[in-house]
């Protein structure tokens, strides 16, 4: 799987020439983050042309929190798009046939598409990141505290696993269709807050049109709060001010409240994931 693993991330960066895919991503990210810049300097007057001063403050209420507020929303797109479209390009051509007929069983091959998510998702998180404090800097962002160095890990390997987790679950679609459309389709609804909001929409008409069936209610209530796309949203929205209580009663519950639940939610929908891919494959020829 190391070797794999290593090719995998050769042909996303391609160091010769910068030609991998990787920097293509990074760069339509930079792209972003620079008219974020340009719209703060010259469009909403966040400087003064004759000092170079800036003529308000942002201020965030901790480094986490200015860091949910840009990747909210890019980062687990990109992440997903990023994974979806390697793993449709290895069919594409050719590429999964001759690895599984020449050195790897089939089933080693997907586990290292899993694993190999897991760490681009993590690539990722860093690159957007560090382009996130940057622009900050360039902004003259302030922060109304500081999130202690132990808040700030803890809270990027929840957003991390979060996305990983999501990723994961994109691969599902991709292996049991192989249509790009669908499968780029699926990661974007998977990614937005849509379903999340359908269980929590499903649940209240079923509590006010059919009260019979409550028990189902209350547990499409609970499934949603624990969605990794509701947990990156919540995690995005507020910080590290989210993991001092769960959401919904079960999150509620755990001992650690919130701080448990972002990192126990993706790791059972990693496994549950992880699983059903095995399954999918192991049926399916490559």
């Amino acid at each position: 799987m190391s070797n794999l693993l290593k090719a995998d991330l050769y042909r996303i960066t391609r160091p010769r020439g910068l030609r991998g895919a990787l920097w293509q991503y990074l760069t339509v990210s930079a792209a972003c983050f620079f008219i974020v810049y340009l719209v703060f300097r010259m469009i909403a007057g966040g400087f003064d042309p004759a000092t170079g001063q800036a003529n308000s403050v942002t201020i965030f209420a901790s480094p986490s929190s200015l860091l949910g507020s840009a990747l909210g929303d890019l980062f687990p797109l990109f992440a997903c798009f990023f994974v979806v479209e390697h793993t449709l390009a290895d069919f594409k051509e050719g590429f999964a046939r001759t690895l599984i007929s020449s050195r790897l069983g089939k089933l080693s091959y997907f586990a290292e598409r899993i694993v190999f998510a897991g760490i681009l998702t993590a690539i990722i998180f860093v690159a957007l990141s560090i382009m996130t404090f940057i622009v900050g800097f360039a902004c003259d962002v302030r922060f109304g505290s500081s999130d202690t160095p132990v808040e700030l890990i803890v809270w990027s390997l929840g957003v991390c696993l979060n996305v990983w987790a999501l990723a994961s679950i994109c691969l599902i679609f991709a292996y049991a269709t192989r249509i790009v459309p669908l499968s780029y389709i699926t990661a974007f609804l998977l990614c937005t807050a849509l379903v999340p909001e359908l269980s929590a929409l499903a649940s209240g008409l079923i509590h006010g049109y059919a009260p019979q069936l409550i028990g189902l209610a209350d547990a499409l209530t609970e499934l949603a709060c624990w969605m990794p796309s509701n947990l990156v949203t919540r995690l995005c929205a507020s910080g590290m001010a989210p993991l001092a209580e769960g959401f919904g009663s079960l999150g509620q519950a755990l001992p650690g409240g919130g701080l448990t639940q972002v990192i126990v939610a993706p790791l059972l929908w990693l496994v549950a994931a992880s699983t059903l891919i095995l399954a999918i494959c192991r049926k399916r020829d490559v």
